[in-house]
C-alpha cells in the first residue's frame, strides 16, 4: 500500500478527525459545513461545504481528493453517491468502501443481518410494511412507546416517539420510508472498535448522553456526547458482540456500535461503520490516536489493547434560542476544555450545536463537572 501522510477528511463536521490526524503527524486537509476555528487551526487548506447541498458538494473535491494520500469519509456522507471517484481514487478510502457504509447504515437492512446473526435488536418495521398490516386488519406486533427514525442518518435529530396506535397509523402513513422500533429502556452506550480484514477488537466502552435539557438537546434523541469509559456489569458481553459484530460485517479501521444496557443485558440498536463522535473521549481517557489507529488498522496492524486511564467527557451545547457567537475562549489556553470552536459573529440558530465542552477526571462525576463548567463558558459567549 502507498504512503500515507496527507490526508482529506470529509463530513458533515471534521474536527474531531482533523485535529486528531495533525497531532499523530499527519498533513491533514478538512471538508465540512461548519469552519470551526479549531478544524482550520488543525487542517493545511480547509473547503467549506453548504449544509444544504452536503451531497451534491461531492464532486467539487474531486481535484482536492486527487492531491492527497488518503481519504476519510466521516459523518453526513454514510448513503452519498461516491460514484464519480476513479479507481486511483478509490483506493486512498482510509475504511469501508462507500457501498459498504451505505448498506450498514440502512437501519431496515441492519435489522435483517442482526435477525439472521441471532443478536438481540428492537424489534423493527418499515412505515410501508405497518401501512400494508393496517389495511389487511392485521395486529400491529409493537409495544409502546415506538420510536420513528429515518432508514438512513445519525445524531437522533429527526427521531420522535409515537405514543399509541393513533399516532403510529399516522405516521406511518405519511412517512412510510421511515423506520419503527420498539423502544428500549436501558442506558446508552457505544462501543469503539478497531479492526482489520481479519480481527477486530475493542479500544473502548462509552456512555452515550441523549437529549439532556442541560445541554439544550433539540430532541429527546439527539446525540450530546458521551462519557469514556463506561462500567456495567455487561461489559464483557457488550464488548463481545461488538467485535463479533464488526467482524461478521466485514468492516474495516474504526468503527462503532451503539446499544441499550437493559437489566437483561446489551441491544444493538445501530452501527456507524466510520469514525465516531467519541474519539475525543476515547482518546483523552485512554491516550491513544484514534486516526493513527484507523490508518494502520486499514494497513493491517491493530494497536496493542488500551485500558481507560481517566475519565473524559464531551458535551455538545444546542442553541436554545437564536443567538450571535459574541467572543471566542482563547485558542491556545482552552484547547483541551472547548472545542468545535465556532468564528465569532457567527448566528445560530434554535436547535444548532454552538461549540462542545471537554471534561477530564479521575473520577466519572468529576470530569463531568470539569465539563460543565465549559458549558456555562460556552452558553456565556452567545448573546
Amino acid at each position: 500500500m502507498h504512503e500515507i501522510h496527507k490526508i482529506l477528511a470529509i463530513g458533515y463536521s471534521v474536527r474531531h478527525i482533523v485535529c486528531s490526524g495533525s497531532r499523530a503527524g499527519y498533513e491533514m486537509y478538512a471538508a465540512d459545513a461548519f469552519g470551526d476555528l479549531d478544524t482550520k487551526r488543525c487542517a493545511r487548506e480547509y473547503y467549506p461545504l453548504d449544509p444544504l447541498q452536503l451531497h451534491a458538494e461531492l464532486k467539487t473535491l474531486k481535484n482536492e481528493i486527487d492531491k492527497v494520500d488518503g481519504l476519510i469519509i466521516g459523518s453526513g456522507f454514510e448513503s452519498a453517491d461516491f460514484d464519480f471517484l476513479t479507481a486511483e481514487d478509490r483506493r486512498k478510502i482510509l475504511g469501508n468502501a462507500p457501498e459498504k457504509t451505505k448498506e450498514i447504515s440502512n437501519k431496515a437492512w441492519l435489522s435483517s443481518q442482526l435477525d439472521d446473526l441471532g443478536i438481540p435488536h428492537p424489534l423493527t418495521y418499515t412505515g410501508r410494511a405497518l401501512a400494508e398490516m393496517i389495511a389487511e386488519g392485521e395486529r400491529i406486533p409493537l409495544h409502546y412507546p415506538v420510536v420513528a427514525k429515518p432508514a438512513f442518518g445519525g445524531g437522533g435529530t429527526a427521531n420522535f416517539f409515537c405514543h399509541n396506535e393513533t399516532e403510529l397509523i399516522r405516521w406511518a402513513t405519511q412517512l412510510p420510508e421511515f423506520l419503527y422500533q420498539e423502544y428500549i429502556k436501558g442506558k446508552h452506550a457505544s462501543v469503539s472498535t478497531i479492526s482489520t480484514k481479519r480481527a477486530a477488537m475493542t479500544v473502548c466502552l462509552n456512555e452515550q448522553l441523549l437529549g439532556m435539557d442541560s445541554l439544550s438537546a433539540p430532541g429527546p434523541f439527539v446525540y450530546c456526547g458521551n462519557i469514556s469509559p463506561f462500567v456495567t456489569k455487561f461489559s464483557d458481553r457488550v464488548c463481545a458482540l461488538a467485535e463479533e459484530l464488526t467482524s461478521e460485517l466485514g468492516l474495516l479501521g474504526s468503527n462503532g456500535v451503539d446499544f441499550v444496557i437493559t437489566d437483561d443485558g446489551p441491544v444493538v440498536i445501530e452501527v456507524n461503520a466510520r469514525l465516531q463522535g467519541s474519539l475525543d473521549t476515547v482518546e483523552r481517557s485512554t491516550g491513544l490516536n484514534l486516526i493513527d489507529a484507523h490508518v494502520k488498522a486499514v494497513r493491517g496492524e491493530l494497536p496493542e489493547p488500551v485500558a481507560a486511564k481517566r475519565y473524559a467527557v464531551k458535551a455538545i451545547v444546542f442553541a436554545k434560542q437564536e443567538g450571535v457567537v459574541m467572543k471566542n475562549p482563547d485558542l491556545s489556553r482552552d484547547r483541551a476544555g472547548i472545542v468545535d470552536i465556532p468564528e465569532k459573529g457567527r448566528i445560530v440558530k434554535p436547535g444548532e450545536p454552538i461549540a462542545t465542552a471537554i471534561g477530564v477526571g479521575e473520577s466519572r462525576a468529576s470530569a463531568f463537572a470539569d465539563a460543565m463548567k465549559n458549558v456555562e463558558r460556552i452558553k456565556a459567549c452567545v448573546r
